[in-house]
C-alpha cells in the first residue's frame, strides 16, 4: 500500500515553511540593495560608467563631389537623393584614427559600406587633404544615426557600451565625514556589441581591460558612485 502524505502541523511545520522561504530567497538572488556585495557594486558602477560608444564618419556633400578631383567622377551625383544613397569621406591625415580605421574595416567586411575611391581631393578649404570615399547605400542607413554638426552631417555608428566584467575586490565599508564609503576595484568589458563588429570590438575591449577603481557611497536606496 502506498504511504499517505499528511500535512504537518505545529512548530515543526512552521520551521519547515520558514526554511523553504529562506531557500527560495537564496535561489532567486534576493538581496538588500544596501548590502556590500558584487551584485550591488556591479549595478552601481554600470549606472555611472561611460556612455555608449559611437564613432562618426562625415558625409561627403554634393558640392565636394562636384568640385573634387582624383581621376574619377560620378555622373549625375544628384541621383543619390533619388535612391537615398550617401557617400562618406575619411580624411587621410598623418596620424590616422585607429578606431575609425577598424570601424571601416568591419563595415566593409560586412558589406555595410562599399569602398568607392581612395585619395579623392574635394577642392575645398585651405588644406585639401586626400579622402577615402565610401558608398553608404540607403539599405544600410539603419546601422548609423545621422547627427548634424554645424553645416556637416555625420553618421554615428553604435559600437557598444562599457560595463563591469568582474569585481576584483573592495575595501571594508567605513564611515568618512558621516558617509559610508567603499573603494571597489573592477575590470570592464564592452557589452551589447553589434554583430558586425570584430576587429573594432577586440581593440575597444583591450582598452577596457586595465583594472579600475571606483569610490562608492551608501545611500538610503543603495550604493552609487561618488
Amino acid at each position: 500500500m502506498m504511504p499517505i502524505l499528511t500535512k504537518c502541523s505545529g512548530r515543526p511545520f512552521l520551521m519547515y515553511c520558514f526554511s523553504v522561504v529562506l531557500l527560495l530567497a537564496g535561489m532567486t538572488g534576493c538581496s538588500n540593495p544596501r548590502d556590500a556585495n558584487r551584485k550591488n557594486f556591479t549595478e552601481a558602477i554600470n549606472k555611472a560608467i561611460a556612455d555608449s560608444i559611437f564613432i562618426g564618419i562625415q558625409e561627403m556633400t554634393v558640392r565636394e563631389f562636384n568640385s573634387g578631383h582624383g581621376g574619377r567622377r560620378m555622373a549625375k551625383i544628384e541621383q543619390r537623393f533619388e535612391t537615398g544613397d550617401h557617400y562618406l569621406k575619411v580624411p587621410k591625415p598623418l596620424f590616422a584614427d585607429r578606431k575609425q580605421e577598424l570601424l571601416l574595416q568591419d563595415l566593409v567586411k560586412k558589406g555595410i559600406v562599399i569602398p568607392w575611391m581612395g585619395g579623392y581631393y574635394t577642392g575645398q578649404g585651405l588644406f585639401d587633404l586626400p579622402n577615402d570615399v565610401y558608398l553608404f547605400k540607403s539599405t544600410s542607413l539603419h546601422y548609423a544615426k545621422p547627427v548634424r554638426n554645424g553645416a556637416s552631417l555625420v553618421y554615428a555608428f553604435y559600437c557598444g557600451k562599457p560595463g563591469v566584467d568582474r569585481i576584483i575586490e573592495w575595501t571594508e565599508p567605513g564611515v568618512s565625514n558621516g558617509v559610508t564609503i567603499t573603494s571597489v576595484r573592477y575590470k570592464a568589458r564592452l557589452d551589447a556589441v553589434p554583430e558586425w563588429s570584430s576587429g573594432l570590438k577586440k581593440y575597444l575591449n583591450e582598452g577596457l581591460q586595465a583594472e579600475k577603481d571606483a569610490m562608492l557611497v551608501l545611500t538610503d536606496k543603495g550604493w552609487r558612485t561618488r
